[in-house]
């Protein structure tokens, strides 16, 4: 009586989960070698012109000692403008204010980035807009302008209105692969995904489901291994039902670890999050606005200045620094007196001078990836400054080689690591080696997607001959 409740159970649960598990399968195909449509730091760089420096630091509605962490200056529509956060931005020449972009402000910086990436034609249309399948977080981005160009890959440009930066591009073929892709696989039709707590919801409890599903099937495949007959494979008969049952029985727990894992890179219900052992203001260093412009003095007297396109703050120990990236993509670090290339002396003095936890960590310099600074499909950059700091989570901290910028890599952050590139996506160093990396996924993804899908299929075969019976029973009647 248990297992045929059981086996009812995963029959009329495989019915719709066998449908979206099979779409999350031919769809890892596709997010293989392509995801979500987005605009890279490299596309959003070549669509700034370069920055025109001279005469710049007028005076500003900012206090000297007014934190400057975060600002940013590049060019918006012919005007050098700081940016301190989304929020506020002003004109470095007159001090100004500078007030959300209108539709002709808009239009000329999606003009300006689409020649700097080489998208050909006319803006056929702009448009203010509230959200849509392709700007993610739209409803933050207010005012938020669509500019359609009439180019031969019918490209979207959008932009802020209030930042006046690029958010999002995408052209018709990145549109189309991600309806084969991203889309199906994260549950991302814009109906859904504007609805972030229904969206959450629907991607966690369907994960969940999907779980039970596969263990039930698993539960019922090694029962019946061996059907009444003492045969290993009861179903020779009948070919569909035959290739569900070696495929889910042996390529089940394949499936039962990429939906779990699947799950668990949503972090529901809090699991897995923990409270830091390193803070990041331990590591983080700051800086006011009276430090940042004798930085920025010194980088519009750069010799390179006229390939500078954007400066961002980036203090480092104690002292003030901005990263100027050039036109080529190479970036630079500057300081009060000019450039002022980061050293190994430099970090470990001022990790030495920050004392505790920090300064008796184990320090060394990385010239390949470890298990936690690593590149997925990327290039990373080399060397790199790796801090292991003897706490309870065995902190690491890696700051970048040219800029200095620290990433944290804590208790969280490793299982995240584990689970989401690891079992997610089988980014172990291993296999971390193409062509090996792209035949071990396809041929795994297949068998899984044969479980799925033939699965799917018996489910409704099943219920239908369930319906039919339904139906004879009543009509007798």
């Amino acid at each position: 009586m248990i297992m045929k409740s059981l086996i009812i159970v995963h029959r009329y649960v495989g019915v719709v989960l066998g449908v979206i598990m099979t779409l999350w399968c031919v769809s890892g195909f596709v997010m293989m070698y392509q995801g979500f449509p987005e605009t890279s730091q490299q596309e959003r760089l070549a669509g700034l012109p370069p920055l025109e420096l001279s005469g710049v630091l007028a005076t500003l509605p900012m206090e000297g000692d007014e934190s400057a962490n975060g600002l940013r200056i590049e060019m918006l529509n012919g005007a050098p403008v700081v940016r301190l956060g989304r929020e506020s931005a002003f004109d470095l020449r007159t001090g100004a204010a500078v007030n959300p972009l209108d539709e002709s402000g808009a239009r000329g910086v999606a003009a300006t980035f689409a020649a700097g990436n080489g998208i050909d034609g006319e803006i056929a249309k702009i448009e203010l807009i509230k959200d849509d399948q392709w700007v993610v977080s739209g409803a933050r981005q207010q005012p938020l302008y669509r500019a359609e160009f009439a180019d031969k890959d019918n490209t979207l440009v959008y932009v802020n209105g209030t930042s006046g930066e690029v958010v999002q591009d995408a052209n018709a073929g990145e549109r189309f692969i991600a309806w084969l892709g991203a889309i199906p696989h994260w549950l991302y039709p814009a109906l859904l995904r504007t609805n972030q707590p229904l969206w959450f919801g629907t991607v966690v409890w369907l994960s969940a489901i999907g779980c039970f599903l596969v263990v039930t099937g698993m539960v019922i495949g090694f029962i019946r291994l061996r059907g009444r007959s003492g045969k290993w494979w009861p179903y020779r008969n009948r070919p569909m039902w035959m290739w569900h049952h070696v495929f889910g029985t042996f390529a089940g727990i394949l499936v039962l670890t990429w939906t779990f894992s699947g799950l668990l890179t949503m972090q529901p219900w809090g699991l897995f999050e923990s409270e830091p052992s390193l803070e990041r203001e331990e590591i983080a260093s700051s800086m006011t606005w009276a430090e940042a412009q004798p930085v920025i003095r010194a980088a519009s007297e750069d010799t390179d200045a006229a390939n500078i396109v954007s400066l961002r703050g980036a203090p480092f120990m104690g002292k003030a620094y901005l990263i100027a990236q050039m036109r080529d993509g190479t970036r630079v670090r500057i300081g009060a007196n000019g450039r002022s290339p980061l050293t190994q002396a430099e970090v470990e003095a001022g990790l030495r001078a920050r004392g505790g936890a920090v300064s008796a960590g184990k320090f060394d310099v990385l010239t390949r990836e470890d298990d936690y600074y690593y590149g997925h499909k990327r290039e990373m950059e080399f060397p790199v400054y790796r801090l292991v700091i003897d706490d309870a989570d065995q902190t690491h901290v890696y700051f970048n080689g040219t800029t200095g910028d620290a990433r944290i890599v804590d208790a969280t952050s490793k299982r995240y690591r584990w689970l989401e590139s690891g079992l997610h996506s089988l980014d172990f160093s291993f296999l971390r080696a193409r062509p090996l990396w792209d035949i071990v996924t396809l041929v795994l993804l297949a068998f899984v997607t044969i479980a799925c899908a033939t699965g799917a299929w018996m489910s409704f075969t099943r219920i239908g001959q369930d319906y039919t019976r339904v139906r004879e029973f009543f009509r007798r009647k």
